[in-house]
């Protein structure tokens, strides 16, 4: 019925020349893969809607990528949140660890639609690593976490708001739709990283959703545990955890002050780091290629039942959430998180 409305998964061809950079492969192969396997994408939602009238106040949620990612590259997980009332804000990092993004020098460059790209910086192993992913990357993002619950914030006052993306949205509507006590901060891998230093940081975050983080941007923050007193969701794939990432990311699931909340973890099994992503919905999966998977929708329905479930136990939804298909997949889901050897 709406799908002539429905938005293109890739809004500009200068993403694929990112990916291109991300995979260090010509960008005439990932186009020609994504054609043979998917074809023409969209997003099945639609463009310039209005929110929904009825009903109460909008949970919201801001999502931060992984490396290498963007904002429309967790579509499978957005979407489905967004089906059930949440307003989830996707960051895309001007840190240049996502794929390109744009912005606009001055409003003549807005107006004659000619944006500035930042694009994908390749950081090698070894020597300055570290220290870029702490210091010039996480830091950064953490901070763009915080700008985007001070633009939800002046949405919800009903202040005015340039929006760049589109002028036949009216984010007028937004005034006094949001649920500003259940913010949550929510990543994956890179992202959960980030999304665990920006919940320590800033209090304006109540939730955190933690999906397969990466561990290595925050080993050294002493404490971290203790710091984070909101109550966490960490939903792991089977197969990224080696050691160091698993006995980093424990640090923080198993040793839980009396005075935070609770933190409830999951290991879905035959699923690897991508299965978070839209990546195995349109080109396969391509990480572990002998182990045997779960199909990419189930993988996908999974994690998002977990993160629903969550929710309808800490802040109530407007409606039952039918959990019956995660109850039929009990046996590919395991508490904590298993460390791939």
């Amino acid at each position: 019925k709406y799908s002539s409305s429905w938005i293109p998964w890739l809004p500009h061809d200068k993403y694929l020349e990112g990916f291109s950079r991300v995979l260090q492969i010509w960008k005439f192969i990932i186009r020609l893969v994504i054609w043979l396997y998917s074809g023409t994408l969209y997003i099945p939602a639609v463009k310039h809607a209005d929110i929904r009238k009825e009903g109460g106040k909008l949970p919201v949620i801001v999502l931060s990528h992984g490396l290498g990612a963007t904002r429309f590259s967790y579509s499978c997980i957005c979407l489905e949140l967004a089906s059930h009332g949440f307003l989830v804000v996707a960051v895309e990092h001007r840190d240049k660890s996502s794929a390109t993004t744009f912005y606009y020098k001055s409003i003549d460059r807005f107006t004659n639609s000619s944006p500035s790209w930042l694009n994908f910086k390749v950081t090698r192993f070894g020597s300055g690593h570290f220290s870029t992913r702490k210091k010039t990357e996480i830091l950064r993002r953490v901070e763009e976490c915080k700008k985007v619950v001070d633009l939800i914030e002046k949405l919800n006052k009903g202040e005015p708001v340039k929006n760049i993306l589109s002028s036949n949205f009216k984010l007028s509507q937004f005034k006094g739709r949001l649920n500003m006590t259940t913010i949550t901060m929510m990543g994956h891998s890179f992202g959960g990283a980030t999304a665990l230093l920006a919940l320590e940081s800033d209090r304006r975050f109540k939730f955190g959703v933690i999906l397969d983080p990466w561990m290595f941007p925050i080993k050294e923050e002493k404490d971290l545990s203790s710091r984070i007193k909101q109550p966490l969701l960490f939903v792991n794939t089977e197969t990224f955890h080696i050691t160091l990432n698993y006995n980093a990311l424990k640090t923080i699931t198993d040793v839980i002050p009396d005075s935070c909340g609770e933190r409830a973890v999951y290991t879905i099994r035959q699923t690897t780091h991508e299965s978070q992503t839209d990546t195995p919905h349109l080109v396969g999966y391509w990480l572990n290629w002998k182990m045997k998977k779960l199909p990419s929708v189930v993988a996908c329905k999974i994690n998002n039942l977990l993160i629903l479930e969550f929710y309808q136990k800490h802040i109530g939804l407007e409606h039952d959430v039918d959990t019956s298909f995660l109850h039929a997949q009990a046996h590919n889901v395991v508490e904590g998180v298993i460390e791939w050897k």
